[in-house]
């Protein structure tokens, strides 16, 4: 088995040796959603017990990822706004304009996430 990420879904593809081309075959037999997946009844069904394992083993892999990546994002923070500030201290073109724009939005919900959690006044 393995998964192919695909936008929003995840395919879940085995292989089977094909003896007359002598070549394996990949036939996709589930998809998973990305935001939030998990094993349906119909995808356990058309699975044999090995493969639920490692569908399982991923879907939990795939949420370890996500977890590291968040908290990457939040340790590295202050490094990365130190980085943009010396860059933005040194650009004077629309492209920086454009992005500016768009990181003031993010910086209003991060600083409303952390007054909510009570991590700031």
């Amino acid at each position: 088995m393995h998964f192919r990420e695909r936008n929003q879904i995840v395919q879940i593809i085995r292989t089977k040796y094909d003896a007359a081309s002598k070549k394996g075959k990949n036939e996709i037999v589930g998809r998973l959603s990305k935001v939030n997946p998990k094993l349906t009844d119909e995808l356990t069904s058309g699975l044999t017990k090995e493969e639920r394992k490692e569908v399982t083993a991923w879907i939990e892999g795939y949420a370890t990822v996500g977890r590291l990546k968040r908290e990457l994002a939040v340790r590295t923070l202050t490094e990365q706004l130190t980085l943009a500030q010396e860059w933005f201290a040194d650009q004077k073109g629309d492209e920086a304009r454009f992005l500016a724009a768009s990181l003031i939005p993010a910086w209003a919900r991060l600083r409303s996430t952390l007054r909510k959690s009570g991590f700031i006044e």
